[in-house]
């Protein structure tokens, strides 16, 4: 009896739910402006609202156990024998056992997930402190070539030093060597123009001669 009772009652609550859920479909159907509803469940997230309560508890009946004569119980309490008793407790004490374990097992699963957690902000941490060794690594490579610049600039400038010096020296003898040359064009124009006048005396005084002569030819 208490079995069909339990059956009754859990059909019940499942009708309810049912009928509950149909009222709230067809509200939203019925509402052209109402947002659609975003699933927020979890998978595998049990679920226990008020309503669901009724059929997951035993059944139970206090008025089947209402007495009016302590000194006279009546024969229509319910009653088990003693190797019902028995029985039953050893499976209720089986099934307490059972959710023991069960529960121990939840708890070691609940600090796996809780290690798990940890060892993922480790492995972040980890890269995170690769990433800023490799950022070092990458500055002092930046701070190495850029030393070999600044040397092949020293080398430069060594360079350009020496060929200043070079060519400032050049150029001292190249103005030698042109005054020179220009020295050498003004003695060798004097000496032109010597020869020049010389030149000029000796046809004055061939002329003169020539002069004297057809004069004494007359």
């Amino acid at each position: 009896m208490a079995k069909i009772d339990r059956t009754k009652e859990a059909a019940q609550a499942v009708a309810e739910k049912l009928a509950g859920r149909n009222k709230t479909a067809t509200t939203v159907n019925n509402s052209t402006s109402a947002p659609t509803a975003i699933d927020s469940r979890i998978p595998g997230l049990l679920t226990i609202t008020p309503e669901l309560i009724p059929g997951m508890m035993p059944a139970f009946h206090p008025e089947k156990y209402q007495i009016s004569d302590p000194l006279n119980p009546p024969e229509s309490i319910p009653q088990v024998t003693e190797a019902q008793l028995d029985k039953g407790m050893k499976i209720y004490e089986g099934a307490t056992r059972a959710l023991k374990l069960t529960g121990a097992a939840l708890d070691l699963t609940r600090e796996k997930f809780t290690v798990v957690g940890k060892h993922s902000k480790a492995i972040g941490a980890g890269i995170q402190a690769a990433t800023e060794i490799e950022k070092v690594r990458g500055n002092y490579l930046d701070y190495l070539s850029q030393k070999e610049v600044t040397s092949q600039k020293s080398v430069t400038l060594d360079v350009n030093q020496i060929k200043t010096v070079t060519d400032t020296n050049i150029a001292v003898y190249s103005k030698d060597e042109l005054a020179q040359k220009l020295k050498q064009s003004q003695l060798k124009a004097e000496e032109l123009r010597l020869k020049t006048i010389e030149i000029e005396g000796k046809m004055t005084s061939f002329k003169a001669q020539l002069g004297d002569y057809l004069e004494v030819l007359k």
